[in-house]
């Protein structure tokens, strides 16, 4: 399935040069994408040394199956009171960040409230160095799974449309700052999540005024 959507599904104004960027900086990224959204980087970031934080449980063993498969790392925490497994996750995860690599972190996940951030990927980010860069994405077509975050799957042959935010950099020290930077972290990632379905659907309504008229 996530074969079939990486080929058919088309991605609007690529936005893969940014990314670049900063690697030629000698930064790395840690995507915080909303939970619902998380199934984009699957195609849109394969085969390119990405990494994630997956559940510990059968459901993240089908998940890492196919994040492996795109050329992914994985690194497992628990959704339960495994304190350890969760510190070996992470402890895995930075040390790969600061490898020289990007990773996805869904600041809402792995169970929720929806689009409510968490403190962990400030942690991970103030550990690692990588800078947080905010996504949104907007899917043409889909199907919205009925959970806690409404996960979105793309129909094969949508496009969609990417937008990122301005890079968040947080410091060793940031204890002090920790809600102010997760609600700058929440706000920036509604943001550009909403800009993401605002460009779809003025991209869509262009489609068609130019099929009507021609």
């Amino acid at each position: 399935m996530y074969r079939l959507l990486g080929d058919s599904v088309r991605i609007i104004d690529d936005p893969v040069d940014r990314f670049r960027r900063y690697h030629r900086e000698g930064k790395y990224v840690i995507f915080a994408v909303w939970h619902e959204l998380s199934v984009v980087g699957i195609y849109w970031y394969r085969h390119r040394g990405g990494s994630a934080l997956v559940d510990d449980s059968w459901r993240g063993d089908v998940l890492a199956g196919v994040l492996n498969h795109f050329g992914f790392q994985d690194f497992r925490i628990s959704s339960g009171n495994r304190p350890r497994k969760d510190a070996r996750g992470v402890l895995g995860f930075v040390r790969y960040l600061r490898e020289g690599h990007d990773g996805t972190v869904a600041p809402d996940g792995p169970r929720g409230p929806a689009r409510v951030a968490k403190p962990g990927i400030l942690h991970i980010a103030a550990r690692s160095g990588n800078v947080i860069v905010p996504a949104g994405a907007y899917f043409s077509h889909k199907i919205r799974l009925k959970r806690w975050d409404n996960y979105q799957i793309p129909l094969p042959f949508s496009r969609c449309h990417l937008v990122f935010g301005e890079p968040i950099h947080v410091p060793p020290d940031f204890k002090g700052r920790e809600a102010e930077l997760l609600e700058r972290l929440r706000v920036a990632t509604n943001e550009v999540t909403d800009e993401a379905e605002r460009i779809g659907r003025r991209y869509r309504a262009d489609r068609k005024r130019v099929r009507t008229s021609a």
